[in-house]
């Protein structure tokens, strides 16, 4: 697969944002307090990290898949 596309580094925060608050380990009330400033500095802040908020939701309701090994 070849991926042309140049790097978003808002979306990459944004995703790194919500894996980590999904984590749990490293999120603590600093933690929200920096994701409610990052999140206020930009319009576009908001809107990638609640894109990848639906992708994080839509993801964990597609099952996984086990190849023919596992399944046995």
């Amino acid at each position: 697969m070849n991926n042309n596309n140049p790097a978003d580094p808002v979306w990459d925060t944004a995703w790194a944002w919500v894996v980590r608050e999904h984590e749990r380990a490293n999120f603590d009330a600093a933690s929200r307090e920096e994701l409610a400033h990052w999140l206020a500095a930009d319009a576009q802040h908001r809107k990638q990290y609640d894109k990848a908020c639906r992708l994080w939701l839509l993801s964990g309701l597609i099952p996984p898949s086990f190849d023919d090994e596992t399944a046995k």
